[in-house]
């Protein structure tokens, strides 16, 4: 086909072929890469390096001259792990388009020290989650029942006491002592601190555990002298001993 001349094959008009083909040609716009580079030079070299948690690879990964670690700009925790070296890490703030670098040496546990625990991520944020403010505790639609305030303790169960008694004190196991008490005659009234104790059926010896500290310790029956002793009861200690009441 012949063109005329003021008709180029790309449709230039005059001055083809110095002129652009149709159609002009845009600027390219492709992906536009803000990312910050970190070159990390670390010792041993088969280091584990993390970000944010996650495993990146190991520093002869990004030790070269040629070899980064690009990451997002902002802030990130870097961390190396190696079993046998105590763990490192370090939160740094990356710009776009940044070149930074990190020099450390791993330093080797002692023997039979354990490992520092492995870097893990983050919990993924919970989209599905309560959405109300802090200190809104109205129903949310599909809320089966609204939990309690914070401020406000759960309500116990029907045979649960909201407090205890203040005249009963809540003492540790730890804090026990034991008292083994031989009592002659075998039917006499022993009384602790006030209150009343009863022998096993066919036994004339009193075994009870009490906290430590000083107890007041009575036995008594009609027709003989009754007995009566402050005792001094430790932890972890037993005290024992025989009383023979006479008339």
């Amino acid at each position: 086909m012949i063109y005329p001349p003021w008709y180029g094959p790309w449709g230039g008009g005059f001055g083809w072929p110095y002129q652009y083909p149709y159609p002009y040609p845009y600027p390219y716009r492709g992906y536009y890469d803000n990312s910050a580079s970190l070159r990390i030079q670390a010792t041993p070299r088969e280091t584990e390096v993390y970000v944010d948690g996650g495993r990146a690879g190991i520093v002869d990964d990004f030790d070269g001259i040629f070899q980064r670690l690009h990451v997002t700009p902002g802030e990130h925790e870097i961390a190396l792990y190696l079993a046998g070296f105590r763990s490192w890490s370090e939160h740094r703030y990356f710009g776009p388009h940044s070149d930074t670098r990190i020099l450390h040496t791993m330093l080797q546990l002692a023997p039979g020290q354990p490992d520092d625990p492995r870097p893990l991520p983050p919990p993924p944020p919970d989209r599905g989650g309560d959405r109300r403010m802090p200190g809104d505790h109205r129903m949310m639609p599909g809320d089966r029942r609204s939990p309690p305030p914070p401020d406000q303790p759960r309500n116990p169960r029907p045979d649960e006491p909201r407090n205890p008694p203040p005249d009963r004190p809540v003492y540790e196991p730890r804090d026990f002592g034991t008292l083994s008490v031989g009592i002659q005659p075998a039917d006499a009234e022993v009384l602790l601190d006030g209150q009343k104790q009863a022998l096993r059926s066919g036994q004339d010896r009193l075994i009870i555990q009490l906290p430590e500290g000083v107890h007041r310790l009575v036995i008594q029956r009609t027709g003989f002298q009754p007995f009566e002793t402050d005792l001094q009861i430790r932890r972890g200690r037993t005290l024992a001993f025989n009383v023979s009441l006479v008339k």
